[in-house]
């Protein structure tokens, strides 16, 4: 979405004020909470100490974890990685984070062992996700896991089984499930005043890893997953813990056997938010291209990928058959030589356009209405040119009445009509202080009633929708086909799984 400096600021503009008048009214007491992301998300104060947690894996995202904590909820009290660069950076951003250290296990297994964890956060490389988390579980752990949730839809299935079993928590990490800026999106997209029916959805992420075209750029020296190899890890013994050498490990992400590609680290974040935005329903069918088109260092992984989604409408109309009507067309891509769009999602519907950008700033234009059915063709012409775009939206509080939509324990919230929104984390410390105040309130997620159980947003069993969509998408590009998605692949107490034929041979997601 290409916009000049004025029409950001009337696209801004325009999606505040429908904000505010969603958010009109300001619940008694919401002072009195420890920050306005608790009250919006549900959860309060953390009564007794932080809970101890011990992070496994310490790179990038493991270091944005405990970066992003609140020690109010949690405090780190041991971590493990097998990398001694990671090992090194780890140790000490938990020393300045929490003014002490945390004890170091090289082995994950240890840290499992270790009697004063009592949830781990988990960000390995996507092939080690489920064994991990099932021996956390069994261990006793409470676990929040990075997504993708796993490899496969079968270990998906498998860790929700573990959990539910040894009678932990089980969170996975798609943090857009509390992000405020995603709520406050939801809650406009929801009201036909606004937007109209919603009929297609177009989300990207663009990056480029070429260094704006250098001529090495091939080698994969400026893309963030060639990572450069640390002189101290080229000591690891990686045959002992299952790579082929320091390359597949360092740079996991490239290798289909320990990654998944675009779809899995990009992709299933926004498809995750078309779903939300559609009512949280899921696709029925998917067909793309994936292709290796710039990179030449020897990657398995696509550096381009174009994917079309078809699904149900959002009113859950059906044909005569009982079928759902397939009428919102969501297309997905991600490209990695050309970063002029970023990323981001793009709403459109018959009255409005709703872009959210960058997970930070949010933007809402009008569609031109045509009020005089005796408009000539040329007027009309000219109203439906991109103009529309400086048009400047006041949105009248009798045309919207409802405050911001709740959504299980979501409570409403709002902010004085003035005053700016202060809830701005991309959700990282919402997750984690959400599960950390469940384990400390276990009345809440062991309510015998399960209509009154309160579970992780983001929980194992809605985190592996997200995975059925991301690896059959992986699928369809693969094996070049048109995928309908099947009801019992989201079901986890099931074992069917995304599976295509190609030329007699099996292949499964």
């Amino acid at each position: 979405m290409v916009l000049n400096s004025q029409q950001r600021q009337i696209g801004k503009d325009n999606y505040a004020d429908a904000v505010r008048v969603t958010r009109r009214q300001f619940l008694t007491g919401a002072v009195a909470v420890p920050s306005a992301a608790a009250m919006y998300w549900g959860y309060g104060k953390l009564e007794g100490k932080p809970v101890r947690v011990g992070v496994i894996g310490t790179g990038d995202q493991g270091k944005a974890h405990i970066s992003s904590m609140n020690p109010d909820y949690c405090e780190v009290v041991a971590f493990s990685d097998i990398r001694p660069s990671n090992q090194a950076s780890g140790a000490k951003l938990i020393n300045d984070k929490f003014g002490r250290p945390a004890r170091l296990y090289v082995e994950y297994k240890d840290l499992l062992a270790d009697q004063n964890v009592e949830m781990v956060i988990i960000a390995l490389p996507l092939h080690l996700h489920k064994p991990v988390t099932v021996e956390a579980v069994q261990a006793g752990k409470h676990v929040l896991c990075e997504k993708l949730m796993a490899k496969t839809v079968m270990e998906c299935k498998e860790m929700v089984r573990a959990a539910e079993k040894c009678n932990r928590l089980l969170a996975i990490g798609h943090q857009r499930h509390y992000s405020y800026l995603y709520a406050n999106a939801l809650s406009l997209i929801e009201q036909k005043e606004i937007m109209g029916d919603i009929k297609h959805i177009r989300a990207f992420w663009h990056r480029n890893q070429t260094g704006g075209g250098m001529p090495d750029a091939a080698q994969g020296l400026y893309d963030g997953w060639h990572k450069p190899i640390p002189k101290e890890d080229e000591s690891v013994d990686c045959s002992k813990y299952g790579y082929k050498d320091i390359e597949e490990l360092v740079r996991w992400r490239l290798s289909n056997r320990t990654g998944g590609g675009l779809m899995v680290e990009l992709g299933s974040h926004q498809l995750d938010a078309a779903s939300i935005f559609l009512g949280k329903v899921h696709p029925t069918s998917v067909q793309g291209v994936g292709t290796i088109s710039f990179f030449t260092d020897g990657r398995q992984v696509d550096d381009h990928i174009f994917l079309t989604f078809e699904f149900p409408d959002i009113r859950g109309v059906k044909d005569k058959d009982g079928h759902p009507v397939q009428n919102v067309v969501v297309t997905y891509s991600s490209i990695c030589t050309n970063t002029f769009d970023g990323y981001g999602e793009q709403v459109m519907g018959t009255r409005g356009t709703l872009a959210v950008l960058q997970e930070r700033d949010a933007y809402l234009f009008r569609e031109p209405a045509l009020l005089d059915q005796r408009i000539s063709e040329y007027e009309l012409d000219r109203m439906i040119k991109p103009e529309q775009r400086d048009t400047r939206i006041t949105w009248a509080e009798n045309r919207l009445s409802r405050p911001t939509t709740t959504s299980g324990s979501t409570k409403q919230w709002a902010a004085g009509v003035d005053t700016p929104d202060t809830l701005t984390s991309r959700g990282y410390r919402e997750e984690q202080e959400h599960l950390a105040y469940l384990i400390r309130n276990p009345e809440l997620w062991q309510n015998a009633d399960p209509a009154r159980r309160e579970l992780p947003r983001c929980n194992g069993r809605v985190a592996l929708a997200d995975a059925v969509v991301a690896l059959t998408a992986n699928l369809a590009m693969k094996t070049r086909q048109r995928i309908e998605f099947r009801p019992e692949w989201f079901d986890a107490d099931k074992d069917d799984v995304p599976t295509v034929t190609v030329n007699g041979k099996t292949e499964t997601a």
